[in-house]
């Protein structure tokens, strides 16, 4: 809750995390207040796609482009441009692109009877990555590869054949980052000969995931890879599919679930590398202030409390090491 805050960790202080639950123009007005309530924030915080433009376009109109220090989250086209303007420090992105490819190719393996080299803990964490004026120009030019079909073969040796084989990757929604994923997909699906069929839940809903693997069961599929919009309430849905298909988890886990192990960023890890960037960013400490569509969703939790513990100065959990 808002109690918590202020909050101090180590020299910072962390003013307090401001939801807009998804609207842009609440996102933009949150950054305009922060600056009225708030004149000496030293460090504005992005934690969802959308947030680091909305907090550049509140900057413009407060006359403040510059003189607050941005760190943001995902590759928005708005954040590359800001990091190459020099208005935006860094951002955190995940590879969506690498879940996609990894969830086909694994699935494979499971299929033609295969190991998959999963750790103990049963969690694959696709390593997020910190883009700054060093790295942006070549990011953009591998997501422009990405974009016309050329992403990187991820296993270039493999004489993995999938031929004869298909699998259902089931996305949360319709979304600018599963485009990345479905390229992911398709590479691999390209490299291995599976078929795969990308499946996007149009409104983002349970029923329609609960759909698709009923589908993909009755269609009789080598496997599944799904990102559950709910996990407390699909392990019964997920255990179902689970007992006729191989099934993993990747982007959002459903630990309580059958599901074979579960692949995706660490999002705590994710947040333990924008609090370096922070502090990269005002190394003599200062004032910061968060912003998010929602807190209910686990990734804003986990990478805000990353944050938190990063300027903290607290040891990273033994879980995540190697994350």
């Amino acid at each position: 809750g808002s109690s918590r805050f202020p909050l101090t960790a180590g020299k910072y202080t962390v003013l307090g995390i401001l939801t807009d639950n998804q609207d842009n123009a609440k996102a933009k007005e949150n950054a305009e207040t922060t600056l009225l309530r708030h004149p000496d924030v030293a460090c504005m915080v992005g934690l969802w796609s959308q947030n680091t433009p909305m907090i550049l376009a509140g900057l413009r109109s407060s006359g403040a482009t510059g003189k607050v220090k941005v760190v943001g989250f995902d590759e928005h086209a708005e954040t590359l441009q800001g990091i190459r303007d020099g208005v935006v420090h860094g951002t955190i992105v995940q590879q969506p692109y690498v879940f996609g490819y990894r969830s086909v190719q694994w699935l494979t393996q499971i299929a033609r009877g295969e190991p998959v080299d999963v750790p103990e803990s049963g969690l694959v964490f696709i390593p997020h990555r910190t883009i700054d004026a060093e790295n942006v120009q070549d990011y953009a030019d591998e997501l422009e590869a990405i974009r016309s079909g050329n992403g990187p073969l991820l296993d270039p040796d493999s004489k993995l054949d999938g031929n004869g084989l298909k699998v259902a990757y089931i996305t949360n929604s319709v979304d600018p980052f599963w485009v990345w994923a479905d390229y992911g997909c398709k590479r691999a699906a390209q490299q291995f000969g599976t078929q795969v069929e990308v499946q996007m839940p149009s409104s983002g809903s349970v029923e329609e995931q609960k759909r698709f693997l009923e589908t993909n069961v009755a269609a009789g599929l080598d496997g599944v890879a799904i990102s559950p919009i709910d996990p407390d309430n699909q392990v019964q849905m997920i255990d179902t599919a689970a007992a006729a298909l191989p099934l993993i988890c990747h982007d959002s886990d459903a630990p309580a679930s059958a599901r074979r192990f579960y692949l995706g960023t660490s999002n705590y890890m994710a947040g333990r590398a924008a609090g370096k960037l922070i502090k990269q960013a005002i190394p003599e400490g200062g004032k910061v202030m968060l912003f998010v569509g929602k807190m209910e969703v686990l990734n804003a939790q986990e990478r805000s409390q990353g944050i938190i513990d990063e300027l903290s100065d607290k040891p990273v959990p033994a879980i995540f090491e190697g994350a």
